[in-house]
């Protein structure tokens, strides 16, 4: 969900808050130590995270006049650098490891 023009400070916090939605419905899976959850899960559930912090950050610099969207670059950015870094290291890209992927 990209937006060709301008928000309104509403419609941004709007667009934030379905977006922290998404990243809290994956921190059961992603942030607690929950055995039953299978790999595939995660994985999606990783994939949900990352788009949703992407879509953050890009939105965020496409307003960034509005309330709290400096601030919400610089988490996006911290967010995804910090995922990157993370899966460089064990030999996988943020591009292949969600790739064919349904984020939606």
């Amino acid at each position: 969900m990209v937006f060709a023009e301008p928000l309104s400070q509403s419609a941004y916090d709007e667009f934030i808050s379905a977006q922290t939605k998404i990243v809290n419905e994956t921190k059961h899976i992603l942030d607690e130590d929950d055995q039953k959850v299978d790999a595939q899960t995660q994985r999606q559930a990783f994939c949900k995270r990352l788009k949703a912090y992407q879509d953050i950050q890009k939105v965020s610099e496409e307003n960034s006049s509005l309330d709290m969207a400096p601030t919400m670059v610089m988490v996006a950015k911290s967010f995804l650098k910090r995922q990157d870094q993370s899966l460089t290291q064990s030999g996988m890209t943020t591009s292949v490891f969600c790739k064919n992927r349904n984020v939606e």
